[in-house]
């Protein structure tokens, strides 16, 4: 019982190093702004990157400060829960990558916080080697969703409908017909297709004009 209420009453300045907290702090605010533009240059979110970029950098120093005075306290970690218990965030996470991002920055900010150096400095490149993997991929095959309208008659569809498909495979990594339909003097068609480059879309898109030039050809990011 002594034992306990002596860590109540503990006096963390008696272990807290001026040196070791600046240090630390700045390290965490270097970590974090290269996890900002990290987020900024290879996010696939809609959204304001750059402005979520520096957000992430005010939630992981808030985390590290958090931490850093709650870590040798235990009446303050008990008081912390308490009051996490009635803060109620209503902003809404759009995207699953954000959430992901923010983890990253909540977790630099705990294991600098709680003076854990290197284990936060080996799992934050990791992490970033995992990134720049994913995004390579990403960036040296980016998919296309590609929506054809055409005016045709009724003889001709069948023997348009295999050229455009030539067209296609052809000019594309990767083709998958999703959607082929008929209407009266006309034939629509949604492929997903994979390219290497924007020639290879550019390729298509003459290849199929040459085919018809008043197709309706559309080409939208399937990432959107």
């Amino acid at each position: 019982m002594d034992e306990f209420i002596g860590q109540l009453f503990q006096d963390f300045d008696e272990t807290f190093s001026i040196l070791g907290y600046v240090v630390n702090i700045l390290i965490c605010t270097i970590l974090l702004f290269v996890l900002s533009i990290v987020y900024t240059r290879y996010g696939q979110a809609i959204s304001n990157r750059a402005q979520l970029g520096r957000v992430l950098i005010l939630v992981g120093l808030t985390t590290f400060i958090i931490i850093s005075i709650v870590k040798s306290s235990l009446a303050l970690s008990l008081g912390l829960v308490g009051a996490l218990s009635i803060i109620r965030f209503r902003t809404a996470i759009k995207e699953p990558e954000e959430l992901g991002f923010f983890f990253i920055a909540i977790s630099i900010g705990l294991g600098l916080g709680a003076n854990q150096l290197l284990p936060t400095l080996i799992g934050f490149a990791m992490l970033i080697i995992v990134i720049f993997a994913l995004n390579y991929k990403r960036v040296s095959s980016f998919s296309q969703n590609l929506l054809i309208s055409i005016k045709v008659d009724e003889n001709s569809k069948a023997n348009l409908n295999s050229k455009i498909n030539d067209i296609v495979v052809n000019g594309a990594n990767q083709v998958e017909l999703k959607r082929l339909s008929y209407s009266e003097g006309g034939l629509h068609l949604n492929y997903h297709i994979s390219v290497n480059n924007m020639d290879r879309l550019n390729q298509i898109n003459t290849a199929l004009f040459e085919l018809d030039n008043t197709a309706d050809i559309t080409f939208i990011d399937s990432e959107l």
